[in-house]
């Protein structure tokens, strides 16, 4: 994937190590806000959802999953910052609204959006065709996946075919634990033992387990992992890369409830607008991203 060590050409990496320090501490110790927002730029109105729409009148209510560095997370004020951040809060300005940010676990975040609690998802979810059936999603970056193992590597991993009968952690409903699940099973049907699949509510808790020797392996997004060797000392590496879904995986998404045209249509003209103008390129290079980025986003329904 183009998106490996190239993202961090142009990244501040000792700021965004930091920040990234500050979120994993955040999640493990306190309680994030329910709602957060952000300042909104200006920017010319392309389009309107009409107020009736909308869980919360003047606003883009956006559901996500908080820390998620460098896209979605808490800076040292606690004001939420990262790629997503920067992406809602300008779509939202182009729709003549301000963004409202709710955190919501990962697992339960579909239901979220289903059941009204917001407009929208955008929380970095894989395009599965599972997903694909509940949502109307839209693949605007593409990720690896990644096995991180401790810098020692006690068990001596090189793949991800060798966690056979290891501990292996992911995040709780998303696609790192069905990629556990699917080698565990090949485990299994070449005779060798399965994986013992460790699963935590957030990327951070299945990080903590890894540095403190509960799991002998990490299964992540690879970006994630890159920033998190950006820290001095961190204790990590990575042993494998690849792909869910074979080459062609890895699509990532932001999504809308299926059928919901009052809010994707509006949504996807401001997010073309930006596409045009320039403005959806020069978030992801302000981030030192653009390898990653799908441009223009491509709809999947």
């Amino acid at each position: 994937m183009k998106a490996g060590l190239m993202l961090m050409r142009k990244h501040k990496v000792g700021a965004i190590a930091l920040l990234a320090a500050a979120a994993l501490t955040l999640s493990a110790c306190t309680t994030v806000p329910e709602s957060s927002e952000a300042e909104t730029p200006s920017a010319d109105v392309v389009a309107t959802i009409d107020s009736s729409a909308l869980v919360r009148a003047g606003h883009l209510t956006t559901c996500m999953d908080m820390p998620y560095q460098p896209f979605q997370y808490f800076d040292e004020n606690g004001d939420p910052t990262g790629v997503d951040i920067d992406l809602v809060t300008e779509v939202a300005a182009r729709l003549g609204l301000k963004p409202n940010f709710q955190n919501s676990v990962f697992d339960t975040i579909i239901a979220a959006v289903n059941s009204g609690k917001c407009d929208m998802l955008w929380a970095d979810q894989y395009v599965t065709p599972e997903r694909v059936e509940q949502l109307d999603m839209v693949a605007y970056w593409r990720a690896a996946e990644v096995v991180v193992v401790a810098n020692d590597n006690p068990k001596n991993i090189s793949s991800k075919d060798e966690l056979c009968g290891l501990k292996a952690a992911g995040q709780k409903g998303g696609a790192d634990v069905a990629a556990l699940e699917e080698m565990s099973a090949a485990c299994v049907a070449n005779g060798d033992p399965a994986i013992e699949i460790l699963q935590f509510p957030r990327s951070p808790d299945a990080y903590q387990a890894l540095i403190s020797g509960a799991a002998d392996a990490w299964v992540t997004e690879q970006v994630a992992a890159l920033l998190l060797m950006q820290e001095k000392g961190s204790p990590i590496k990575i042993a494998d890369t690849f792909f869910i879904g074979g080459d062609d995986g890895g699509k990532t998404a932001f999504s809308f409830r299926k059928g919901d045209t009052t809010v994707s249509d509006p949504v996807m003209a401001a997010v073309q607008s930006m596409v045009d103008d320039g403005t959806w390129a020069s978030i992801w290079e302000k981030w030192g991203l653009t390898d990653a980025m799908i441009d223009p986003p491509e709809m999947i329904s």
